[in-house]
């Protein structure tokens, strides 16, 4: 177990308090001999000479092992030079000859014995010390906060949670493989590979090197990754860099690029390349006002909709060694100046790693700082949406974490699987990727993604175009970042599973255009109702006469009654309405031929009347609003089929007036 101050550094904060070491009290005697050398052993103290305080120490105990002033500076001397196991007998002597010589022993020791291992016998003494009427306010503390790191680790060796570890399929070889992370949707894993290479430039005898290689697998038909491969140019050109996060249109990846300066110095910083037309551009920094010359800044993770960066760095001006930090995106497409994330998830020492997840509200990362098994531990904290605020951060648990060192731990859309690198368990090569299942109080909030592409008429770009995402019980909306050029977008959405979400498209002069997607009832793939990918969304512009489909309003067979998810479309229906105010339109029911035409036509007649009552009934005035049935005279597509017949059961609007 390591502490947040060594046994060392507490023994030398005593110069903050005293002048000098004070000796304690005790009715034990002492040989003259032995109380002869304790001023020699003070002034050795006082010039700082190590080696003659050692001498005068030895001295003392020879003279007199049972001399309790004897004892307690032969384990101050002995704790100066790193010797704890003398310390500790010295002072376990001292206490039993005198249990009240000084409350600073009990502190001291206890320390010692939790750091030897000797958990029982040292939480006992920090406990009598932190009630003692001598004791310091700054070692009551740190007292305490041993107990409580004890506490816990004892907890969590007891209630260990099931660790599953298995090499992530075949990205995993020979070679070493970290610095890993899986695209959002599951379609990418980019990585450090590595590897021994044969240098063909090196001369007539060709020699091997170890070679680091950025590189992406892709994600095969049957599920798993291919073996993967180093990413071409403008990537592995000469940089040491890696250590990717990516937003969830697979658009916009953020990593690091560490250079050796002519200091000596290895100076880091965050870069990002977008990816367009097919190419990734050259790396540029993320700015001067999150890269600095003088600190490190790595380690990035990028929300899955691209509106807040986290990152590492040991700046001035944290709270410990290294921090954890994070930019949100300003409108015109850079990061604001990063904010610390405060002192909940940021401590005295090292937090490291930080990975948020889709659903943006869930940050795992690494600290040495959290009470934990020793070393890095990986730990995760939930932010509240409405406060602001990090809750306070929960250990993932044992055996996941160990008394070594566990970092970079990323998580699957689903939340059902975390992905970790480490050499610390056997898989194929040295480093790899391993996948386990989450514990179920690590999982995230549910979330789902959803991409698409939004298209004018002819395919055309559609340019500056606002796409909402309302989730159906809460009202709450998500907006979507889209690529201007190409219109593909994507959105992470965090829900309650059985929530239905609305899709919303607005861009002025265009009509309206939604879809909607139900929560999935799908048990057999768990992925499913997470990931919502590919559909093409045209968008029309506004013209006298033209027909646009209002998705989603279906009705069973037979029936003109509106479901909920028709009423939910009507509602955005009326809002679309009430913000184009000069507009008039005829609502329009058609059918496929199954059926007689006169029932056909009473049908669509009576299903185009109930959107019109509701829309009459919400608000919108009726002389702005006519409807009319159609029934199968109209067919779009042919009745031959199952799925013709079914894009000719549909609700239309038609702009009679613009």
């Amino acid at each position: 177990m390591k502490f947040r101050l060594t046994i060392v550094t507490l023994i030398g904060t005593i110069n903050l308090v005293t002048a000098q070491p004070e000796l304690g009290t005790c009715e034990h005697p002492c040989q003259e001999k032995a109380k002869a050398q304790i001023e020699k052993w003070n002034r050795a103290w006082r010039s700082k000479n190590y080696s003659e305080m050692r001498r005068y120490a030895d001295l003392m105990v020879s003279y007199d092992n049972e001399c309790p002033h004897a004892l307690y500076l032969y384990g101050e001397t002995a704790v100066r030079g790193g010797r704890t196991r003398e310390a500790e007998a010295s002072w376990m002597r001292l206490l039993e000859l005198c249990p009240d010589y000084k409350a600073d022993v009990l502190f001291f020791a206890g320390v010692i014995l939790v750091e030897n291992g000797k958990i029982t016998k040292g939480i006992e003494l920090l406990t009598k010390y932190t009630v003692h009427p001598d004791r310091e306010a700054q070692f009551a503390r740190e007292a305490k906060e041993i107990i409580r790191a004890m506490d816990m680790e004892r907890s969590l060796r007891e209630n260990p949670v099931i660790f599953n570890p298995k090499p992530l399929e075949d990205i995993c070889t020979q070679a070493d493989e970290y610095l890993a992370t899986i695209s959002p949707d599951g379609k990418y894993c980019f990585f450090t590979r590595r590897a021994k290479e044969l240098d063909r430039r090196s001369g007539p005898a060709v020699t091997e090197r170890i070679v680091e290689r950025f590189s992406l697998a892709e994600k095969r038909p049957d599920g798993k990754f291919d073996r993967g491969n180093p990413l071409p140019a403008p990537f592995n050109q000469n940089f040491n860099e890696g250590g990717p996060s990516i937003t969830g249109d697979n658009r916009e990846l953020y990593f690091t690029i560490c250079e050796l300066l002519p200091s000596g110095y290895q100076n880091c910083d965050i870069y990002y390349s977008t990816y367009t037309r097919g190419t990734w551009s050259e790396p540029k920094s993320v700015g001067d006002h999150i890269n600095r010359p003088d600190s490190w800044e790595s380690q990035p993770s990028v929300t899955a909709n691209g509106d807040w960066l986290y990152f590492a760095s040991n700046r001035k001006g944290g709270l410990g060694g290294i921090d954890l930090y994070r930019s949100y995106r300003l409108p015109d497409g850079s990061w604001s100046t990063p904010e610390n994330l405060g002192p909940t998830i940021n401590t005295a020492r090292d937090e490291k790693s930080p990975y948020i997840h889709s659903d943006g509200l869930t940050l795992y990362f690494a600290s040495n700082g959290h009470p934990g098994l020793g070393g890095l531990d990986i730990f995760y904290s939930r932010l509240d949406k409405k406060t602001g605020q990090w809750s306070s951060p929960e250990n993932i648990g044992y055996p996941i974490n160990t008394e070594n060192d566990e970092v970079g731990l990323f998580v699957s859309l689903d939340g059902s699987r975390g992905f970790i690198s480490t050499d610390k368990i056997k898989g194929k090569g040295g480093w790899d990727i391993f996948y386990f299942d989450l514990p179920d109080p690590a999982k995230p909030a549910y979330t789902r993604l959803l991409t698409g592409q939004l298209v004018e008429e002819q395919g055309n770009p559609p340019g500056q175009v606002e796409v909402k995402i309302k989730n159906v019980r809460s009202s709450e909306v998500t907006r979507a970042r889209i690529d201007t050029v190409s219109g593909l977008f994507s959105v992470a959405v965090t829900t309650q599973k059985s929530d239905d979400l609305i899709l919303i498209a607005e861009k002025s002069g265009t009509a309206f255009t939604s879809r909607y997607y139900a929560a999935s009832e799908s048990e057999q793939d768990p992925n499913q109702n997470h990931l919502v990918a590919g559909e093409t969304i045209e968008l029309k512009k506004m013209k006298k006469g033209e027909e646009y489909r209002i998705h989603d309003i279906n009705f069973a067979t037979n029936s003109y009654e509106l479901d909920k998810k028709a009423i939910r479309i009507l509602e955005e229906f009326y809002e679309f309405l009430i913000a184009n105010k000069h507009i008039k339109i005829e609502i329009q029911g058609h059918t496929d031929d199954v059926g007689t035409r006169n029932d056909n036509l009473v049908l669509s007649e009576n299903r185009a009347r109930v959107v019109y009552e509701y829309l009459v009934k919400k608000g919108i005035p009726s002389t702005r609003i006519t409807y009319r049935g159609f029934g199968p005279d109209r067919p779009i597509a042919s009745n031959q089929t199952d799925s013709g017949r079914a894009l000719n059961r549909r609700t239309v609007f038609v702009i009679k007036e613009l």
